[in-house]
This record gives C-alpha cells, sequence and structure tokens, in this order.
C-alpha cells in the first residue's frame, strides 16, 4: 500500500499542485498545455471535454514569471462546470475562491516540486497497477466512489462482475468537502470488504486528483481521466458527483448517455441499486419492475455510523469493524 499521509498536505492553494501534476503527467485527455483565454472558451464548445485545469493568479506556491493573465466570468464557470445558476452552491464558491483571474503559465516554487514528485509517482504507481490487472484479466471497469459501501454499491459490484472479469474500485484521493469519508479510512473500509466478499475479483487502486463536486459535467470528466489511466470500462451511477442535492438523481446518467459516442471509453450506465418490499431484496432499478422500491439513503448510512448505530442496509460485519477503527474516519 502507497503512502498516502502526504495527501492531507494538499489542500487550500496546495490543491492546484494536483492540477498541475495531473496535466504535467497527460492525464487531462484534451488539455496538455495551461490554457489562455481563447483555449478556455474553446474548449468548453465540445462538452465531452469535460472540466479544465484552471490555475488562478497570486497563488503563493507558484512562480507567474512571464505570463499573461485573463479573467472569466464566474456565471460563465458556473453554468459550464456546475450547471445551474445557483451562486450559493458551496463547491462553485470554493471553485472560484481564488478568484476568477487564471495565468498562461505556472512553475511551482522549489520548496513545492517534491509535492509534485510524489503525486505523480503516487499515480505512476497506480498506473502499473491497473496494467498490471489488465494483463490478468480481459474485461476490466472502473469504479468511482467517495462513499462507505453499503448493500445497494455490494449490487452493483455484483452486477458489473456479471459482466466483467474484474473491477477496480479506482477514487480520486485529495481534498474532500465536508461530510465525506477521509481517503485513507475509505482504503481501510473498502480492503475489508473486498477481502471478506470478493476473493481477488475486485481491487482497490486509488489515484490523487482533484473533485469538483459538479455532477454531470463531473462525470464526463471522470470518465476522460479512466481513459488515460488505462481503462476502457467506466461505471456511472445515481447522482454522479453530486452535492446538496443540487442534481436529480439521474441527471449525470442522462448527460453522458447523451455524448457516449463522442467518448473513448465506454460508459456502464447504472440507474442505481434499492430496496424492493416486493423482492424482499436490493436490486438494481432495470432490473426490478415492481414499485415498491426504497431508496438506500448514503445520507442516513453515515448518520448511523456517526451515532454508532447499525444501518440495516450495511453489511454488519463491515459496520463492526468500522465501529472498531479508533480514528475518526469522516472529514469535519
Amino acid at each position: 500500500m502507497q503512502n498516502t499521509k502526504f495527501v492531507n498536505s494538499l489542500v487550500g492553494e496546495k490543491k492546484y499542485l494536483i492540477d498541475y501534476a495531473n496535466l504535467k503527467q497527460n492525464l487531462f485527455l484534451y488539455q496538455s498545455n495551461i490554457f489562455n483565454k481563447n483555449e478556455v472558451y474553446n474548449f468548453f464548445k465540445k462538452k465531452h471535454f469535460g472540466i479544465p485545469a484552471l490555475f488562478p493568479v497570486k497563488l503563493k506556491i507558484f512562480d507567474y514569471s512571464n505570463s499573461d493573465q485573463y479573467f472569466i466570468k464566474g456565471n460563465f464557470l458556473l453554468k459550464n462546470i456546475y450547471h445551474t445558476k445557483n451562486d450559493k452552491y458551496k463547491p462553485f464558491k470554493d471553485y472560484v475562491r481564488f478568484g476568477n483571474e487564471f495565468s498562461t503559465f505556472v512553475k511551482p516554487k522549489k520548496r513545492y516540486l517534491n509535492l509534485v514528485n510524489k503525486i505523480i509517482n503516487f499515480n505512476k504507481y497506480s498506473i502499473n497497477e491497473i496494467k498490471n490487472i489488465k494483463k490478468k484479466f480481459k474485461n476490466v471497469c472502473a469504479f468511482q466512489t467517495r462513499n462507505i459501501p453499503h448493500h445497494g454499491h455490494e449490487k452493483i459490484l455484483d452486477y458489473l462482475l456479471s459482466k466483467y472479469d474484474h473491477v477496480v474500485i479506482n477514487p480520486l484521493i485529495g481534498p474532500k468537502k465536508k461530510g465525506d469519508i477521509k481517503f485513507d479510512m475509505l482504503a481501510k473500509i473498502y480492503k475489508f470488504l473486498l477481502r471478506e466478499k470478493y476473493n481477488k475479483k475486485v481491487s482497490y487502486i486509488p489515484f490523487i486528483s482533484n473533485m469538483f463536486y459538479a455532477g454531470p459535467q463531473e462525470a464526463v470528466h471522470h470518465a476522460n481521466l479512466r481513459y488515460t489511466l488505462g481503462f476502457r470500462n467506466f461505471v456511472i451511477g445515481r447522482d454522479h458527483a453530486g452535492s446538496e442535492n443540487l442534481y436529480t438523481p439521474h441527471q449525470a446518467y442522462n448527460y453522458i448517455s447523451k455524448l457516449q459516442t463522442h467518448l473513448n471509453i465506454k460508459v456502464e450506465k447504472v440507474l442505481g441499486s434499492y430496496y424492493c418490499k416486493k423482492c424482499e431484496d436490493v436490486v438494481i432499478k432495470t432490473s426490478c419492475s415492481h414499485k415498491t422500491l426504497i431508496n438506500i439513503s448514503g445520507t442516513e448510512f453515515r448518520n448511523c455510523l456517526k451515532n454508532k448505530k447499525y444501518f440495516k442496509y450495511a453489511d454488519f460485519n463491515l459496520q463492526k469493524f468500522i465501529f472498531g477503527l479508533k480514528q475518526k474516519i469522516f472529514i469535519n
């Protein structure tokens, strides 16, 4: 298991070191350089390009020698990245936290180069792990997550394993919003579940990249990232990369379905899993025609865990394991 302690330092301005490292490592499919203003506008004309890496001016971590600066209106970013007019949306407010003025050139100051190299080396290791998985298994699918797995997630994994030889739990790790699970805790929890139930059919391979909580547009961004990591199949589920109930449960699913022909990766679309009263079991929505479906709430699950109560739609042994962890599992 790779050392992840340094990732905890990648907050505030330092999150842009992640974008810089990802760009330098060619992880952004449609961006190979730091953009100027025209390149930003041209990028957003193609919805299947995802989300660009933009670098605000006046960050203390960068040298801006010989750079030009340009301004992008907040409403334009709000519309094209977040698909909303709600300028109170917290992820958007965090996105423009350092302003709407961006630079055409940045270079990390010398004392931050070690962090950039650590990010690159971490992701390089993950890419090699993915290559090794692909050598062993013909059909592999990537699964993005930032949540503790309940029976709904397990049903999706079972569904994917009925179609693919292997599934890789492939979360983005880096700065997250309040209430999300800490990435090191997510690793421990998933690895326990995989040992208990999946017998080497599922792997856990994280990589370092930024989350935007941009719902539909981020679903496209995530798909493109998985292509550059080496995957050719990626699953999009219910409320992908959403927050604060801004997006409808199937908005990302419907959006990326329209763009599938423009993508280089096959997107496996799953409408979500529910508990069916009539079937008395957890089901994939499209596999059940009954109208007695109950949403398995991740929020309710988190609240149960915070209050040391067992959640009926999650594995008992997994919850017992979580309650035995001494560290806090959620971001304050």
